[in-house]
């Protein structure tokens, strides 16, 4: 051991590491020391004062405070390389000038290194101005980090000019290269009362692990310093951004709970909250401390609002705050850089220079995302966002998005304050536009962009455009409980799809074999029995009472005309009106009703029944009906398995529910009871019943 081990009295480390953090190193830490030799100040003969000679009282207490805090706070840190040194430096004043020095404050070594030593000497040396009116002196990291309040790094000190890094020769002959500078923070004041400083023999690429071993490590003493992915420290939002944020946040729940979204969060340029020096040059660049984010606008989603619905997505959505997107790629940057908004069908087929997050959305089974610009009104330089919604898990059906951009448009309108970017509603077009802005994307037939020339039908080319959903949504405020979970292992695992596809093709005969029982009647055929009760025309034209009202509706006959002598025939039918008078009343109303139902479709407060046991929950009815069967399905635990679900109608009859358009017809009720029944149980009962 050197010569310079003689001087130096150090703490045998006594953290305890087990499983992985066995192989983390410990610090060595310099034990308590009281002030000795004057340090001078860089560039400077004139000798300064010491501690000794400060102010006593309660400031200098102070110090001895925050310097006892700083010796507990390295005794618990580990490192990944083991040649490593960190030393605080903290402000004293002299005089009517504060002074930067590490003299006499506490610091940590990896190992007994005399090159460690010998840069810890040559720091002991060194004091530099912290004026505020003495900027130009910042000719050391420390200072600036300390002025600015913002941490500085670089993955090899010989990236910095030798004016920026006084200490780069010694750092080099010691065999250091990696560098990092850390504010640290009073939590109790916010004011900035020192800097932590970092040197390693490797050139890190990422300090994102030595920032977060930092944080925790101070935290414990009541003092804290930058996070990864975080705003600056000392940044407290403002009122106004606060309820801006929360206006967000609201938006995010209500969408997601009415469309049963998983996931959908919040992203914005993150803001430059640190220094790096690289070619030569001290720029700004984002909180990720990593080296390729360097030259780049980069984008966030920490601190910002966020909603999961499935319980189940905790880990994706902690890797999206612990993950940069770079501005210039990735649906994501080009929503915000378009202004507009973006449909991607599966992001698990992106690479991941595209999407970063890639590897991640494969193992949580997310697939379908929509991103959409959100632009503040508020303040004079209103903040942009990205909202981003993920579709249900497994779910590539894009008919959904344009319901989802509906709701999304009238929430937006309640709230106020905000400006959606382009998604205006659709107008067909065979293949999307290749306009220069969006081609890298239009090139990639799973990201679309949703503007004018983009149109459901467009957003899924392999679904009959006779199959599309109702494309209005008005909500309503509501408070859904989160669903824990969504997940269903056929939603991961690709060699369970066979029995979705059995399940198709078995609903898809059924839907074929009501098809053509309403197909076999005609208008002609139905004039024919008008006056005569619902029950023995339909057995006349041997249909179901409710398949004959499920074809009225259809043909503009809002509800079957009650016979004269019925005791509602007054309140229903004017008996002198002929058939032909009757069946234009009818039209008429039924137009005038359709044109307000568009208007007003939205939230029923569904009541279904099924095997003796009540559910209740809201429901979107421009959802569609598989939405419903879904939603019925696993509140009663009958996933897998065919529903038959009926509601009663006004003259006390179950009307089955069959297709969107008779889910539509109740859009203008607030609340419907639902009668659940297995298919194959209804199917039998019925043979029972003509069997008799």
């Amino acid at each position: 051991m050197g010569m310079l081990w003689n001087k130096i009295s150090l703490e045998q480390p006594t953290v305890q590491l087990s499983g992985d953090s066995r192989y983390l190193n410990p610090l060595w830490v310099s034990e308590n020391q009281e002030p000795q030799d004057e340090p001078s100040q860089s560039g400077s003969s004139q000798p300064i004062t010491t501690c000794s000679e400060l102010q006593a009282g309660n400031y200098f207490s102070y110090h001895q405070e925050i310097a006892y805090k700083i010796r507990a706070a390295l005794k618990i840190l580990t490192f990944r390389e083991q040649h490593v040194l960190v030393q605080f430096w903290l402000p004293h004043d002299v005089g009517k000038h504060q002074m930067l020095t590490t003299k006499d404050q506490p610091f940590g070594l990896g190992v007994a290194s005399e090159k460690l030593c010998s840069y810890r000497k040559d720091s002991e040396r060194k004091a530099f101005l912290v004026d505020k009116d003495h900027e130009e002196e910042d000719v050391s990291p420390p200072a600036r980090v300390f002025r600015r309040g913002l941490p500085e790094w670089t993955s090899d000190i010989t990236e910095y000019e030798k004016k920026d890094f006084p200490q780069q020769d010694c750092a080099i002959r010691c065999n250091l290269h990696g560098y990092l500078a850390l504010p640290v923070f009073d939590s109790t004041t916010a004011s900035c009362v020192g800097v932590l400083e970092i040197l390693t023999s490797v050139k890190y690429m990422c300090y994102a692990f030595e920032v977060q071993q930092i944080h925790k490590a101070l935290q414990a003493e009541n003092l804290t310093s930058p996070q990864v992915f975080d705003y600056p420290t000392i940044k407290v939002p403002s009122e106004r951004r606060q309820n801006e944020l929360d206006k967000i946040c609201d938006i995010l729940k209500v969408v997601c709970d009415i469309h049963r979204l998983p996931l959908a969060q919040t992203w914005t340029v993150s803001p430059s909250s640190s220094y790096v020096s690289h070619n030569k040059v001290i720029e700004k660049t984002c909180s990720s401390f990593d080296t390729r984010c360097i030259g780049k606008v980069c984008m966030s989603t920490a601190a910002l609002p966020f909603h999961v619905r499935d319980l189940d997505l905790w880990h994706f959505r902690k890797a999206c705050g612990e993950q940069h997107l770079d501005k210039s790629r990735g649906f994501v940057g080009k929503a915000l850089l378009d202004r507009r908004s973006y449909y991607c069908q599966d992001v698990t087929e992106l690479s991941e220079e595209e999407y970063p997050l890639v590897h991640y959305a494969r193992m949580n089974g997310l697939t379908s995302c929509v991103t959409i610009f959100l632009h503040s009104v508020e303040g004079d330089d209103g903040d942009d966002y990205v909202l981003e919604f993920f579709l249900q898990l497994g779910n590539k059906d894009s008919r959904h998005v344009v319901n989802l951009v509906q709701t999304l448009k009238q929430r937006v309108e309640v709230a106020l304050g905000f400006e959606l970017g382009e998604i205006l509603l659709p107008v067909e077009v065979t293949e999307p536009p290749r306009d220069v802005s969006c081609l890298s994307f239009n090139t990639n037939p799973h990201i679309i962009p949703i503007s004018s020339t983009t149109s459901a039908n467009a957003l899924t080319p392999e679904t009959d455009s006779s199959d599309s959903e109702s494309l209005s949504a008005n909500v309503a405020k509501m408070d859904l409980a989160n669903v824990p979970s969504q997940r269903s292992p056929k939603h991961i695992y690709p060699n369970k799809q066979e029995c979705i596809i059995t399940d198709n093709v078995s609903m898809q005969k059924t839907k074929q074999s009501r098809k053509r029982k309403i197909d076999s009647l005609t208008m002609e055929t139905v004039e024919q029995h008008i006056g005569k009760p619902l029950g023995q025309t339909a057995e006349i034209l041997g249909v179901s009472r409710s398949t004959l009202k499920r074809f009225c509706r259809e043909h503009g006959m809002s509800s079957w005309p009650v016979p004269k002598h019925s005791k509602r025939s007054d309140l229903v039918t004017d008996p002198n009106l002929s058939q032909e008078l009757w069946l234009e009343k009818q039209l008429q109303q039924s137009s005038t009703r359709s044109v307000s139902h568009i208007s007003e479709t939205g939230l029923l407060t569904v009541k279904a029944s099924f095997k003796g046991d009540m559910i209740k929950f809201q429901f979107c009815v421009s959802s569609g009906l598989v939405e419903l069967e879904k939603e019925v399905a696993e509140r009663v635990d009958a996933k897998g398995q065919r529903l038959s679900i009926k509601y009663e109608d006004e003259e006390k009859d179950l009307v089955l529910i069959t297709c969107d358009t008779d889910l539509e017809f109740l859009a203008s009720k607030t609340a419907i009871k639902l009668f659940v029944h297995l298919a194959d149980d209804d199917r039998l009962a019925f043979k029972r019943s003509h069997s008799e």
